[in-house]
């Protein structure tokens, strides 16, 4: 395994829109050679050790899936797809951009959400109903930075999920109608494995962000409050299910491990349990139980936050990491150690990860089933 000492990269708030460098970098100092890190090469799930193996299904209709119905077909070919390369999982986006979940009305004068949105419940315990006849697990990705891009075809309401992200009040109609029914009914259904909070919600804090055609043109969030927000769900998520004695698992879909969620590679883990516990006002229950970063090199500094050129130790965490998006469709070239695209999942077992979910069904079928088929089979997969 290579030892990393200095290495220069650019992050994506530096890359142009023709993808060249455009400034000087600031992320990639002077990196220590390894952590000491102790997370283990599996999940935790109701006493089994499961080593988690799929691909991100991220949608079927982009933002349209949930409240009004799913499309059985196309669910029941992607498990199908899952299954026959002894995989396990599907990663899958729930409200997005909030297009079509949750309802927002008025309450005492204000915009709050009103309900979880048409028939979201029904149609999320469906698709783990599907699922179990598969024998997959389902993880459920809440929100997606696009909550903030304005589509004129959906019409996104940006400037209410603006306000859930920034004003308590607003969060916290969120959690009391939404997340805690949605936790209550199906966080027990066996095929329910995680919920994940959010899909790279740190884009939203980037320079970069503002400068899209799609953003709405609002304020944006702060970082402090993207670390109250997520706080406050997971407690709420592990709360719920407490109080009906069960346990929930809870992670968040971070854009970067070096940058983002770990203290040792030139970046500042945001979601260390001490962080997310203070941004919740001390409550204990703010804390992931697993992390899911995503890894593409134009976010991985030439290859020195790359997990498939590093071991899970390397990054100093105490809880499994499982890589939640990276391509499976192109060999990885950094540090003078190409990897081919079919041998990258089988990568990330022997380098000790608990999982990974390539990008995806609807655009790379034939890579990622491919690299899945090499990764081969798990004891822990069982």
């Amino acid at each position: 395994m290579l030892t990393i000492g200095l290495v220069g990269c650019t992050p994506r708030s530096l890359i142009d829109k023709e993808g060249e460098a455009s400034g000087v970098p600031t992320w990639c100092a002077p990196l220590p050679t390894a952590g000491r890190g102790t997370s283990t090469p599996y999940v935790v799930f109701r006493g089994q050790p499961v080593y988690l193996r799929g691909f991100n299904l991220a949608w079927l209709d982009f933002a349209r899936d949930f409240g009004s119905g799913i499309d059985e077909a196309k669910l029941r070919k992607a498990l199908a797809d899952v299954r026959a390369v002894d995989g396990n999982s599907l990663r899958w986006w729930i409200h997005v951009d909030g297009s079509m979940t949750p309802e927002w009305g008025v309450v005492d004068g204000e915009r709050r959400v009103i309900g979880p949105g048409g028939s979201l419940i029904a149609d999320l315990r469906r698709a783990l109903d599907i699922a179990a006849e598969y024998e997959v697990y389902l993880i459920p990705s809440l929100w997606s930075f696009d909550m903030l891009y304005d589509n004129d075809y959906r019409k996104p309401p940006n400037e209410d999920n603006y306000r859930l992200l920034a004003n308590d009040r607003v969060l916290q109609s969120y959690l009391d109608v939404v997340l805690t029914p949605l936790v209550d009914a199906l966080n027990d259904h066996p095929q329910l494995f995680a919920w994940e909070l959010f899909n790279e919600p740190e884009n939203m804090i980037e320079p970069w962000f503002p400068q899209q055609q799609a953003f709405y043109g609002g304020p944006i969030p702060t970082l402090e409050r993207l670390q109250r927000v997520q706080g406050l769900m997971a407690a709420t998520i592990h709360e719920t299910a407490l109080a009906k004695g069960q346990k929930a698992l809870v992670t968040t879909g971070t854009k970067s491990l070096g940058k983002y969620s770990s203290d040792v590679s030139g970046g500042t883990n945001l979601y260390r349990d001490d962080r997310l516990i203070a941004a919740a006002d001390g409550n204990p229950h703010a804390v992931l139980d697993f992390y899911e970063p995503h890894y593409y090199n134009n976010e991985g500094c030439h290859g020195a936050w790359s997990p498939f050129h590093h071991p899970a130790s390397h990054w100093g965490l105490d809880k499994p990491i499982v890589i939640g998006e990276f391509y499976a469709n192109e060999t990885l070239d950094v540090l003078g150690e190409p990897i081919a695209a079919d041998q990258l999942c089988r990568r990330l077992v022997e380098n000790g990860y608990a999982g990974g979910w390539s990008w995806q069904w609807n655009e790379y079928r034939e890579n990622l089933l491919q690299c899945e088929q090499v990764a081969g089979v798990r004891q822990s997969d069982k």
